[in-house]
């Protein structure tokens, strides 16, 4: 099974910080590679939707011959296989948990990783886990995103890793209320900041 890249940032240098170790790993994996950008988390209207170009961008100057961002659905998520390199963009986690839900989004990823590279950023990295709930719990009430109540939480179940991003931005009420949930809900959750990453590989995971 190919890598995992767990990151908070990514590859997004319009809203996040990418560290330099970050620009070397991902040219590592892109030079010479088609990557496809899963473009659904950040749709048109929102604070990520910018990063789509910026992604496409950082790609391309890093030696990834082919950069295609895309919003996958039920006619086209075959097309994934296509590539050498999934980078799943931030934004919005609940739009990442519907595609999974009315697709066969899970199996895709699966196949694919049999020989290729996922690169999540924030939301992208969140859907790797088994249940998406408990990031509603937390962050209910502090942006109408949170606020919504889905047929589903489930996500792709790729890791046991509860991923927390952008964790240098967290206030101390919050940090409290992440502290609180693991306690009563016996679960762990992952503090990642933007330019940190996790590369689950097999069995290894590298922090």
């Amino acid at each position: 099974m190919g890598n995992i890249i767990i990151t908070s940032g990514g590859f997004n240098s319009v809203n996040n910080f990418v560290s330099e170790d970050n620009i070397k790993l991902f040219k590592e994996i892109s030079n010479g590679k088609k990557v496809i950008v899963i473009a659904n988390a950040a749709p048109e209207g929102t604070g990520n939707y910018i990063a789509r170009e910026n992604v496409k961008e950082n790609f391309l100057s890093v030696g990834a011959t082919i950069v295609d961002v895309v919003d996958i659905d039920i006619n086209n998520i075959n097309s994934i296989l296509d590539y050498d390199v999934i980078y799943c963009l931030g934004g919005n986690v609940t739009h990442l948990i519907e595609l999974n839900r009315i697709t066969n989004f899970k199996e895709i990823i699966i196949k694919f990783l049999k020989k290729g590279t996922y690169i999540g950023e924030s939301a992208g990295s969140m859907i790797l886990s088994d249940n998406l709930k408990w990031i509603y719990d937390i962050k209910k009430g502090t942006k109408p995103k949170y606020d919504v109540i889905l047929d589903s939480y489930d996500g792709l179940g790729l890791t046991d890793l509860y991923i927390y991003p952008h964790y240098q931005k967290t206030d101390e009420a919050m940090k409290q209320k992440i502290n609180d949930y693991e306690i009563n809900n016996n679960i762990k959750i992952t503090r990642l900041n933007d330019g940190e990453i996790i590369i689950l590989n097999g069995e290894n995971n590298e922090r």
